[in-house]
């Protein structure tokens, strides 16, 4: 007896390495994204415990200030390419919405043009900060007392290098959708 073969089952096709890329770099936002709201938990535990020891026992806990200092502002830069992402970000559209229902094109190539100046801010900012992160992590600096509490800065700055980057990607990503959009060759 003969058996027969069944035809072939068609597979799924497979996201494009655009889409693929793209799901990636949306993971890496929201990790980064996580990164930051662990950080903030960690600041928020750090302060609570520091004023407990200065409470029961006179002590502050050394180097919480510093701690704090230099992660507020990593915190910004690992949470601003997923705020971007999301379109979480606090703006003043008004006039530009009143635009969009007349002429939502114009509204499209206004605001990919403010994404392009978002990028070219982020990029300014990673090309500043670089070298300073370089010279910070082959100089050893630190913020703190010598001997007491002596926190590398480095790596407070490759977290903004880092997430300056990211949202350097994003705002291109949302530049490049808004210019289809404003071409007319796609939804916004």
């Amino acid at each position: 007896m003969d058996r027969q073969t069944a035809p072939p089952t068609p597979q799924p096709r497979a996201p494009d390495s655009g889409a693929r890329r793209f799901l990636r770099f949306r993971y890496l936002t929201q990790i980064l994204n996580v990164a930051g709201t662990l950080l903030i938990l960690t600041m928020a535990l750090s302060v609570n415990f520091d004023v407990l020891g200065r409470v029961l026992f006179n002590r502050p806990i050394p180097g919480v200030n510093e701690f704090i200092g230099l992660s507020i502002v990593a915190v910004v830069f690992l949470q601003m390419a997923n705020t971007l992402q999301e379109d979480r970000h606090v703006s003043n559209d008004i006039f530009i919405r009143l635009i969009a229902k007349s002429h939502p094109r114009l509204s499209a190539a206004l605001y990919s043009a403010f994404h392009v100046i978002g990028a070219a801010l982020m990029t300014i900012i990673v090309i500043y900060v670089w070298p300073i992160m370089v010279a910070n992590y082959r100089g050893g600096y630190y913020s703190g007392t010598a001997g007491v509490v002596e926190i590398p800065i480095w790596p407070f700055m490759a977290i903004v290098v880092t997430g300056a980057a990211a949202t350097a990607v994003q705002f291109v990503i949302d530049a490049y959708r808004l210019a289809v959009s404003a071409a007319g060759r796609g939804p916004a």
